[in-house]
């Protein structure tokens, strides 16, 4: 048992011996590599949670452009790699061709859902005008970000998907925050249930703006401030987005008040 040293001002003064920790016994989160094909197609490798993988796959492909309904996967196969995990989109030959112009080529991180673009159109894919709606009310995105700081795990992300009064319609964890919102989208796609906004509890990142405008949904809330270029996408799509700023205040930083 490692004794903690003396505290100062709160914080424990040199360092907690933590060096000779079995790996077994790490709290932390998991990360695996996780390849996605469609077909006997590799389409790129991301690391992930590896928790609830067809919904991630799902979100993903869509997010991608691979996939533009749930019909078109006939199934979903998921198998053990060397030192990760596969899974497999089974679609039609011709669907699989015209996924080719959208692979990665390189793998994505799980911090940044957008490393290995080939160039910058395939970023900024499936950006469209979504026309002025009003976001969702503020009350429901207090009681939305109130559930969400409820369900938060040591260090994972955590995104939800929301109904117009707050309520919480899906869930997803993950180490990286791309791949906990393409969780919820995956599972919206699946279930056929759209939430009306999706809160996320990270950063906005343009990436971020992309998945939600490309999924149609007008309202996307984030815990800290957003970069200027996501700001920029965000108000030229006309995407209701929302600072929470760490649960302390709700600032609309784009798109129409209710």
């Amino acid at each position: 048992m490692v004794e903690s040293p003396p505290c100062q001002d709160g914080w424990t003064t040199g360092y907690v011996d933590r060096t000779g920790l079995a790996l077994r016994e790490l709290q932390g989160p998991v990360e695996l590599p996780v390849s996605l094909a469609l077909n006997d197609m590799a389409m790129g490798t991301i690391l992930a949670t590896p928790d609830a993988l067809e919904p991630l796959a799902l979100g993903h492909a869509f997010s991608e452009g691979w996939i533009q309904r749930r019909d078109q996967v006939s199934a979903i196969q998921l198998s053990r790699l060397r030192h990760g995990l596969a899974v497999r989109l089974d679609v039609s030959e011709s669907l699989a061709r015209q996924a080719q112009q959208h692979r990665r080529v390189a793998a994505s991180v799980s911090s940044c859902g957008a490393c290995g673009a080939s160039d910058e159109a395939q970023l900024f894919a499936g950006l469209h005008r979504l026309g002025p709606q009003p976001a969702v009310p503020s009350s429901s995105i207090v009681k939305a970000v109130e559930r969400l700081a409820s369900l938060r795990r040591p260090g994972l992300h955590v995104a939800l998907g929301v109904s117009e009064q707050g309520e919480m319609l899906s869930c997803g964890h993950d180490i990286g925050r791309h791949n906990a919102l393409d969780r919820v989208i995956g599972h919206a796609l699946d279930s056929d249930e759209w939430p009306r906004a999706l809160v996320i509890s990270s950063r906005c990142s343009v990436e971020l703006v992309q998945k939600t405008v490309h999924a149609g949904i007008a309202t996307l809330v984030t815990l800290a401030v957003p970069s200027r270029l996501a700001l920029e996408v965000a108000r030229a799509c006309d995407l209701n987005l929302i600072c929470a700023n760490r649960g302390h205040q709700l600032e609309l930083l784009s798109g129409q008040a209710d």
